[in-house]
């Protein structure tokens, strides 16, 4: 019994004597691989190959003109181009004018957008249709449209249309007093009768103050709209404050 347990211990002694020297060994390899590894050299790799295409040929126009031609569904491609001008916007018809005023608040002139339309007072800012009013003078007025100055006289703007005569201003003892002669010369020549006063005196007075082709009209004036005298005619307007009434001189 007891010489089986030395040879079991020298067994046992065997085995551990072999496990340590497998240990050995293996740690030797292991620390010689390590050690060539650290002292290993790679070869550098080689710089990558960039193939770097060629510069576009700068494109003409000329190449494209079988497309232009062939292309038929695309006409806005045809190399005839046509170049639609635009007219220009044409000026509406100015205003008409019948007057300027002042009553210390600045000027402000009478006009109507056209012909027999109601009448305003325009001040400097006022638009009236398409026109906008940027100045008011002695001899006129200075419009804005589409961003441009517009000069025009009163000459230019007065309403030459001749308005209607009342039943009043009819039957009036001067209407009346009209010589027929007249009457029948204006009828032969086509024209519309006019009413004159038969004389200076019966005509003195009526004619009041004035400057120029113009002329105010008398507080006791009861003569028709239309009425000549002295190479003037007698033209009423509708204002906002009544029936306005002034001489203008005959052209």
């Amino acid at each position: 019994m007891r010489r089986n347990l030395i040879v079991l211990n020298l067994l046992l002694l065997a085995l551990c004597a072999l496990a340590a020297w497998r240990f050995l060994d293996y740690r030797r390899e292991r620390l010689a691989e390590q050690t060539r590894f650290l002292h290993r050299r790679e070869a550098g790799l080689p710089p990558p190959v960039v193939l770097v295409s060629p510069a576009p040929e700068p494109a003409v126009s000329s190449a494209y003109v079988e497309v232009a031609q062939k292309l038929l569904l695309s006409p806005d491609r045809n190399p005839d181009v046509i170049i639609d001008v635009v007219a220009p916007k044409p000026m509406p018809p100015l205003p008409r004018a019948y007057g300027a005023i002042n009553f210390g608040e600045g000027p402000r002139v009478l006009l109507a957008e056209k012909a027999g339309a109601r009448q305003h007072s325009y001040s400097i800012g006022g638009k009236i249709g398409e026109f906008k009013v940027l100045a008011i003078t002695q001899l006129g007025v200075v419009f804005d449209w589409e961003g441009q100055q517009v000069a025009a006289r009163y000459q230019e703007m007065r309403d030459m249309t001749p308005a209607p005569a009342s039943e009043s201003a009819r039957t009036s003892p001067i209407a009346q007093a009209v010589p027929s002669k007249e009457k029948a010369a204006a009828a032969e020549s086509g024209s519309k009768a006019v009413p004159t006063l038969g004389s200076a005196s019966e005509s003195r007075g009526r004619l009041g103050a004035g400057v120029g082709s113009y002329r105010a009209c008398t507080k006791d004036d009861d003569s028709p709209d239309g009425t000549v005298e002295d190479g003037f005619r007698k033209v009423s307007v509708s204002t906002p404050m009544g029936i306005s009434c002034h001489w203008e001189k005959v052209q």
